[in-house]
């Protein structure tokens, strides 16, 4: 167990490396010595999710009530559980055994989604949302009162607008959700459960190619999911020599991603005008926003300076979308 849980922090290293975020974490003016940042920002990232899930597990269910109090305490026990391993030999196995312990309570929170109830987090972070979304929308509507009397609109004003309403709709590109309106996950169970013969009779040779029609599948949905990372790692491993040259298109993937979002906002908003129509005016504007944005601001010289931006905010509306959709599925 030791040993695989190194492995798993020796991976994270290696895209701390890889990514560039490992130089940048050891300019930080932190107190802690550069050779125990990377831990140390692992540590302190796993308290906050955990600590996350405590506040809003709420409700009176047994399930909800356990699994808040051990996320309390644990979250508030890891750093203590740091200073015991930092600087030894253990440091390795205790890093990797963090981001298991962190990826499991994300899926019993999501488990627990049924038996959880709304809450004041749950409420605080909607109401932060509301904030985010009605600045956005401001700036938005300066950005268009400008334009429509003939005055050019600033390269700053757009960006933040810009930024704002994706930080405010990351709820609804959350990538399980995502994924579940494409029918891709969906379609990938189905083949499985063919493959399997659950429930009838079915033919080996039906069997076999509902296998491998569902672990194309899978496949295809990890390639969509990890994009973002293989981005961030791109320049890395091509410098290094491990990845070729052409990788380095994998740098656009921000544009492409807004891009390809714009669209899937437009879409989605159109089809759920009817049965929703808030959330439904929420994807339009973003959707229309980001658009108007990526054709007008883009290729703007004043831009360049925005341009390096990009990857942080597609990484921000990820870690944004995360925390959204964490409280949002209590109303489950």
């Amino acid at each position: 167990m030791n040993v695989a849980c190194a492995r798993v922090y020796e991976l994270y290293l290696y895209v701390l490396v890889r990514t560039g975020a490992a130089s940048r974490l050891a300019a930080w003016p932190l107190p802690v010595p550069p050779a125990g940042r990377p831990l140390a920002l692992l540590v302190a990232g796993t308290s906050v999710v955990l600590l996350l899930y405590a506040v809003l597990a709420a409700g009176s269910d047994p399930w909800v009530r356990s699994f808040r109090a051990l996320t309390l305490l644990s979250g508030l026990a890891l750093p203590l559980a740091a200073l015991r391993f930092a600087g030894t030999a253990g440091a390795p196995a205790f890093g990797g055994c963090l981001i298991l312990v962190a990826t499991g309570s994300g899926l019993a929170h999501r488990f627990l989604a049924t038996r959880r109830r709304p809450g004041a987090a749950s409420r605080a972070i909607e109401r932060a949302r509301w904030a985010v979304e009605t600045a956005g929308l401001l700036l938005f509507a300066s950005g268009v009162a400008l334009l429509a009397s003939d005055r050019p609109v600033p390269i700053r004003l757009a960006f933040w607008a810009l930024f704002l309403l994706r930080l405010s709709v990351s709820d609804l590109l959350d990538p399980s959700r995502l994924a579940s309106a494409t029918g891709l996950s969906r379609s990938a169970l189905k083949d499985a459960r063919k493959a399997a013969g659950a429930g009838r009779r079915v033919r080996p040779a039906r069997r076999l190619s509902a296998a491998a029609a569902g672990a194309l599948k899978g496949l295809l949905l990890a390639a969509w999911l990890l994009l973002p990372l293989a981005a961030a790692l791109a320049p890395g491993e091509v410098a290094a020599g491990v990845w070729p040259g052409g990788a380095l298109a994998l740098r656009h993937y921000p544009l492409a991603a807004l891009a390809a979002t714009a669209l899937v906002l437009v879409g989605d908003g159109l089809a759920s005008l009817r049965k929703r129509p808030v959330e439904a005016v929420r994807a339009l504007v973003a959707g229309f926003g980001t658009a108007a944005y990526l054709l007008f601001a883009y290729g703007d010289p004043a831009f360049a300076a925005y341009r390096a931006s990009l990857p942080a905010l597609v990484l921000l509306e990820t870690a944004f979308g995360f925390l959204l959709g964490a409280a949002r599925r209590e109303r489950s």
